[in-house]
């Protein structure tokens, strides 16, 4: 909610005046606010499997001569390589899932965007702002569970990915 509300009154002043569009609530503030949303969860997941390789990986790329640069991009990222997907697949699912922030930011116009400057609705907000009207047992209420149903699987199957990634880097 509060990344929400950054959204709707920080980044769409700013987007319209650098970008001179009419309307600031659109693609672009939606991905920039998920982008800061999943930033930290991405970062700590991928610090915790960078931490996670061994000091003796290091140790014996130091003691074979390689520079710090070299212990970076042929030990470390290698070895911490499953973490690092694990974290941004995450990450995208800490994104994917978000409803208030993306209602917020997007405009909620049922649009197909053409630009990252259309407004849009996205699926999770479409529930919300919709379910609560549905009669039950319409067709429109069971078309708003249908959404809930493949965002769940798609949830899912990002997560599964993700804890396959990490059973992978436990390994070494």
């Amino acid at each position: 909610m509060v990344w929400g509300f950054i959204g709707l009154s920080i980044m769409n002043p700013l987007i319209i005046q650098i970008f001179d569009v009419s309307v600031g609530l659109n693609v672009l503030n939606a991905g920039i606010i998920l982008g800061l949303m999943a930033a930290p969860i991405m970062t700590t997941i991928a610090e915790d499997a960078m931490k996670a390789v061994p000091d003796t990986y290091r140790e014996a790329a130091e003691a074979m001569g390689a520079t710090r640069w070299q212990i970076i991009f042929k030990v470390v990222l290698p070895a911490s390589k499953n973490g690092l997907i694990a974290a941004i697949l995450l990450g995208i699912g800490r994104a994917f899932g978000e409803t208030m922030a993306v209602l917020m930011a997007t405009g909620h116009a049922i649009n197909i965007p053409t630009s990252i400057f259309d407004s849009v609705r996205a699926l999770t907000a479409t529930i919300a702002a919709e379910l609560g009207e549905a009669p039950v047992g319409s067709d429109h209420y069971g078309a708003l569970f249908a959404l809930g149903i493949a965002l769940f699987i798609i949830t899912f199957l990002i997560n599964l990915t993700a804890d396959l990634f990490i059973r992978g880097s436990r390994d070494y």
